[in-house]
């Protein structure tokens, strides 16, 4: 089965590496190739680009790069096209791929989308090209159905597979491995894993830590990060604002120091998912740039940015987005989550409910699609 397959964020190449090595442990002869990062290319993914290529996506330093990244798109189609798969996987990345997929499945090539666009939350207009882009839909959320039916889109709801992934860790909560002992009270800051993202929250996780930290000075602080870009940054600006507090900063652990922490202070995406599936407590904050954020408002449909707050049941947790992401905003809400265990208590149980309503095996569920959109015209 020769499969390509896209990704623009480490969380997607993620995605993409356990899907590749869940469809080799079924014995499925498969040659992945595409824009891939490096845990695809660690499952034997062949690179026509890289991630960092298009890594850009998204409003913020999308401008400086679009020149690159529209010329990177129109050549991988017409590679595709010269050399046809036997399905595309677009992961995420929908002002990507959504272009390739509409072109490719025009000239007869099965498309699957592999994380829906988020048009119940903004740029709803977003569901045309969808529907005339992809065959099938594979969706990671419950609270999307709804829409997809209305809009007679083909998709399969798969859950989300860090939900899976997790359930399954093991020694996950390790302090040893951090020089950390059972008795120690630790916070974990993750500002995001892009350099812009970096750059906005840093300062201000920091100001939340020191103003911790000053009410109880026995608190631990640790910060993981995924390259060394956004690791640098951060250091600069600890380096920088001459901090009071000690940071411990370590690579490539992300899931580990939300395990072994009491309280998490993350960026508004991925990291919050992954605390809330570890059942830990956190504080989201997010900031924009004032033209991104402009933007966003004008488009967006839905009152709440973190996706956790859009399961059943209403917001889960309190957001402080853009002018409300403070210092003295997310300090309070720590020191609540530190010291109030019925509110504690309650937020953690409601992300356990989201943790099980999120496991449903998607790599497989998400192979057997793949199977399935190859072969229904070869049986």
């Amino acid at each position: 089965m020769k499969v390509a397959m896209v990704v623009a964020e480490p969380s997607g190449d993620n995605i993409a590496a356990n899907l590749i090595r869940t469809m080799k442990a079924r014995n499925l002869e498969v040659d992945v190739s595409g824009i891939c990062g490096p845990a695809m290319m660690r499952e034997g993914a062949a690179a026509h680009y890289t991630l960092d290529d298009i890594s850009a996506l998204g409003i913020e330093g999308l401008i400086g790069r679009l020149r690159k990244i529209l010329k990177i798109r129109k050549d991988y189609t017409e590679f595709l096209l010269g050399s046809p798969p036997d399905i595309y996987i677009g992961i995420d990345a929908p002002d990507f791929n959504l272009s390739i997929e509409k072109r490719l499945r025009r000239a007869g090539i099965p498309t699957l989308q592999y994380v829906a666009p988020t048009v119940w939350a903004w740029r709803g207009y977003r569901i045309h090209k969808l529907k005339k882009a992809v065959d099938h839909l594979l969706t990671i959320y419950p609270f999307e159905s709804a829409l997809f039916d209305r809009a007679g889109i083909p998709y399969t709801y798969i859950g989300h597979p860090l939900a899976d992934e997790i359930a399954v860790c093991e020694n996950l909560s390790d302090r040893s491995r951090f020089g950390l002992s059972a008795e120690d009270r630790v916070v974990a800051i993750l500002p995001g894993s892009r350099a812009n993202e970096v750059s906005s929250l840093a300062s201000i996780f920091l100001n939340t830590a020191e103003s911790l930290a000053a009410d109880d000075p026995t608190l631990k602080f640790i910060a993981p990060f995924i390259n060394d870009a956004t690791c640098q940054i951060f250091r600069q600006t600890l380096d920088s604002m001459n901090c009071s507090i000690s940071v411990q900063i370590v690579m490539h652990e992300s899931l580990n120091v939300i395990a072994v922490s009491d309280l998490v202070i993350a960026a508004s995406g991925t990291a919050a998912l992954e605390t809330a599936l570890l059942g830990k407590p956190v504080v989201v904050s997010y900031r924009l740039s004032r033209l991104s954020y402009w933007m966003v408002k004008v488009l967006t449909k839905t009152n709440f940015y973190s996706m956790l707050n859009h399961f059943d049941g209403g917001p889960v947790i309190p957001e402080f987005m853009q002018n409300d992401c403070t210092a003295e905003n997310l300090t309070r809400e720590a020191q609540k989550l530190l010291h109030d265990e019925a509110y504690r208590a309650r937020i953690i149980k409601k992300f356990d409910e989201i943790a099980v309503e999120l496991r449903q095996n998607a790599n497989q569920l998400a192979v057997g699609e793949i199977t399935r959109l190859v072969y229904r015209d070869k049986a």
